[in-house]
């Protein structure tokens, strides 16, 4: 069942990063199943059978996904982890590579989270220029603004599901806290693949930028999660910026990029193939993105 759900397995973020580190501690060496249980959740601990059982749930489901290795000499990290990998970065690449063969209208799993994470980041009024911010909670404003611009199969409720979105949306560095609220930013999650775009390149035109970003996040603009989900907003009143226009959420993960020397940003005169970017107080255009390695 779905990620984003707080009663079904996977949905844990706390759960995922003290198993993750616990492993990682390891250094590769395999720990039986007991102990890693035993180590992360002391018998004492749980106060009903559910509470019991929600660990192993949420460490089944990332084995599944393959986050971690369980074989005839217990668990541990797959062989193929980075060392100083990021878990955020491992489990959003993971998951993008999971759904890339499914109907990510259709799937049950990770595919919510994907597909609602879409739909926030199309949506300018959630990011710093929009100027409004997000809020789970009874009183918060999450669930309806999923459920204002997908079909209501897709729908999610303030009680089990609006939480989680968001904090997973914060976790794989698409949402940023503000105070007690969220706004729409996905700078993090761009930093992450920065090296990837670049491999082998110090700077690329902005639109062959944009369409890379888009392979590795397919989450944002131009990439394929986000042109599915898009067209469903479309029906539902959305309205699509035009290119070079780009969306406010990634117009400002760009900006805050190279506000942080991790890119430049360059403007040649009279190039067509230029980008437009949506900040507060003006239009940016930019048509080369430098990298700028650490």
């Amino acid at each position: 069942m779905s990620i984003i759900n707080n009663a079904h397995a996977g949905s844990s973020v706390r759960l995922l990063n003290l198993i993750d580190r616990v492993l990682s501690r390891r250094e590769g060496k395999p720990i039986a199943r007991g102990e890693l249980i035993e180590a992360c959740r002391p018998e004492s601990l749980p106060g009903t059978d559910t509470a019991a059982k929600r660990f192993e749930w949420n460490l089944n489901f990332w084995i599944e996904e393959g986050l971690w290795v369980e074989d005839d000499s217990g668990i541990h990290m797959p062989s193929d982890v980075e060392s100083g990998q990021a878990l955020s970065g491992r489990v959003l690449s993971l998951i993008i590579k999971n759904a890339s063969e499914t109907d990510i209208t259709q799937g049950s799993r990770t595919e919510p989270l994907l597909r609602n994470i879409c739909c926030l980041l199309a949506q300018d009024r959630y990011t710093f220029s929009g100027g409004e911010v997000l809020k789970s909670g009874a009183a918060g404003n999450c669930a309806e603004a999923i459920n204002s611009r997908l079909p209501s199969s897709m729908s999610i409720n303030v009680s089990n599901e609006a939480s989680t979105l968001l904090e997973y949306g914060d976790f794989l560095g698409f949402l940023e806290p503000i105070e007690d609220s969220l706004i729409v930013d996905p700078t993090r999650a761009v930093e992450s693949v920065l090296g990837k775009i670049f491999l082998g390149n110090k700077d690329l035109p902005a639109k062959e930028f944009l369409v890379s970003l888009g392979r590795y996040l397919p989450i944002l603009d131009g990439g394929i999660y986000r042109e599915v989900v898009e067209s469903l907003m479309l029906d539902k009143g959305w309205t699509k910026p035009q290119f070079p226009q780009i969306s406010s959420s990634l117009s400002h993960a760009l900006f805050r990029l190279n506000l942080g020397s991790k890119i430049t940003l360059e403007q040649r005169s009279d190039d067509v193939n230029s980008i437009s970017l949506v900040l507060p107080k003006e239009k940016r255009t930019a048509s080369i993105i430098k990298y700028r390695e650490a």
